[in-house]
C-alpha cells in the first residue's frame, strides 16, 4: 500500500480503527489479571492505595465477565505544569501534542486529522505481574507485536515503555504504552497512531512521559461519563468510569461473580445500514459471547433513540448458565450507546432490573 493511499486511510478509517485498539489493551490487561488471579477486588470507596493506574484500550477476552474491571488510586502529583490537562473520570493530568484535543468518548485526547490517540484508564492491580505479563507471546496472541520493551526510571520510580505494532484493515498502527505503579495500583496510558503518522512518535512518547497524577484530583465518574442512568431502588452500586463506560455491580466490586452492568458509548462510528445484525454481533463479541443464544430481540426507544433489546442466556467458564442483557441505541451520526447486564443468579429478577435501568438512559 502506497504512503499516499495510507495518508487517506489515516484521515478518515484510521479514526476508527485507531479507536477500536485502543480498546484492545484494556481487554488485554484485565484477562491478565484472570488469568495471574491479581486481586482487583477493591472499592472506589474504600481507603485510595498510594499508587493509582491507567489502563487503555479493548478486545481482550476476560475469562467472567464483560470490560470486568477497573477502579481508583491515587498518586501524590509533582512536576504538574499550568501545561498539563485533567483527563476526566482519571486522576491523571498531562500535556498532549499540539494538535490534541480532549476526547468526549473516553478518558484521554485525540487528534482526528491523523487518527492518533492517546487513552489513559485505571486499574487496581500489581505493577510487577501485569509487566511480566506483557510478553512477546502474550501481545501475538491479541494481534499486536512487540517490538521495544525496556525499564526507565519514572518521576523517581520503575516503569516500562513498550513499543508495539499492529495491523488493522491493511494499516499498520503504531503503538506506545507507558506502564507504572506498585504493588497496590498501575498505570497504563496508551498512544496509537498509523505509521503513516510516524512523525509524531517523539511528540506522543514526550505526551505520556508528562503525566502526572494527583491525589486530591476529583475523577467524578459520573461527571466524565456522556449520559445518565438512574439505578435508584436497585442493587447495583456504581463502581467506575473507564473508556467511556459506567462499571456497576451488586456487591461494588470487580471482578466478581455477582450481577453486573456496563453502560457506555461507542468510540468510533459504526455502520448504520443494519443495526439489528450489528447487535446481535455485538453479542457475540462479549467474552465468552460465542455461547450466548438469544431468547427475544426486539427494537426499542429510549430517548429518542432507535435501537435493539436482546435477552440471551450464554455460559460461564464452569458451564453454569447466565442471563445477558444487551441494548444497543444508534443515533443518527453512526455513533451507539450499548447497554450489558449480566447475572448468574435470580434471572426473573435481574433481567427486570436490567430494563428497569435501561428506560433512564438519557444523553447529556
Amino acid at each position: 500500500m502506497s504512503s499516499a493511499k495510507n495518508d487517506f486511510v489515516t484521515v478518515g478509517e484510521s479514526r476508527k480503527v485507531g479507536q477500536d485498539l485502543q480498546s484492545s489493551t484494556v481487554f488485554l490487561v484485565l484477562n491478565f489479571c484472570k488469568k495471574l488471579k491479581i486481586p482487583t477486588s477493591i472499592s472506589p470507596y474504600s481507603a485510595i492505595p498510594k499508587t493509582f493506574t491507567a489502563v487503555l484500550n479493548k478486545n481482550l477476552k476476560m475469562k467472567n465477565r464483560l470490560l470486568l474491571t477497573l477502579l481508583l488510586f491515587g498518586q501524590i502529583a509533582f512536576g504538574q505544569t499550568e501545561k498539563h490537562i485533567k483527563v476526566s473520570g482519571t486522576k491523571c493530568s498531562l500535556v498532549p501534542p499540539s494538535g490534541f484535543v480532549v476526547a468526549t468518548n473516553f478518558s484521554g485526547f485525540q487528534n482526528t486529522e491523523t487518527g492518533a490517540s492517546i487513552m489513559i484508564n485505571e486499574l487496581p492491580a500489581p505493577y510487577q505481574s501485569l509487566i511480566d505479563g506483557f510478553t512477546a507471546e502474550a501481545l501475538k496472541s491479541r494481534g499486536m507485536n512487540l517490538i521495544k520493551k525496556h525499564p526507565i526510571n519514572f518521576n523517581g520510580s520503575e516503569a516500562t515503555l513498550l513499543d508495539l505494532t499492529q495491523l488493522a484493515n491493511g494499516t499498520n498502527y503504531i503503538k506506545q504504552m507507558l506502564v507504572f505503579g506498585d504493588t497496590k495500583g498501575t498505570v497504563l496510558i496508551n498512544g496509537i497512531y498509523p505509521e503513516a503518522s510516524k512523525a509524531i512518535e517523539e511528540k506522543i512518547k514526550d505526551a505520556l512521559l508528562s503525566t502526572v497524577c494527583n491525589n486530591s484530583q476529583n475523577d467524578n465518574p459520573l461527571e466524565a461519563a456522556t449520559f445518565t442512568i438512574d439505578i435508584k431502588d436497585t442493587d447495583f452500586k456504581l463502581i467506575k468510569y473507564m473508556s467511556g463506560s459506567l462499571l456497576y455491580s451488586t456487591d461494588g466490586i470487580m471482578p466478581t461473580e455477582k450481577p453486573t452492568l456496563i453502560v457506555g458509548n461507542s468510540l468510533a462510528k459504526v455502520p448504520t445500514q443494519n443495526q439489528k445484525k450489528y447487535a446481535e454481533e455485538r453479542l457475540k463479541k462479549l467474552p465468552r459471547g460465542e455461547h450466548n443464544t438469544i431468547k427475544e430481540i426486539k427494537e426499542i426507544i429510549i430517548d429518542n433513540l432507535k435501537g435493539y433489546e436482546i435477552v440471551a442466556y450464554g455460559k460461564t467458564k464452569d458451564d453454569k448458565v447466565e442471563l445477558v442483557y444487551l441494548v444497543m441505541l444508534f443515533n443518527e451520526n453512526g455513533d451507539y450507546y450499548i447497554i450489558v447486564g449480566q447475572s448468574r443468579e435470580d434471572f426473573e429478577k435481574y433481567l427486570e432490573s436490567f430494563k428497569k435501568i435501561a428506560k433512564t438512559f438519557r444523553r447529556k
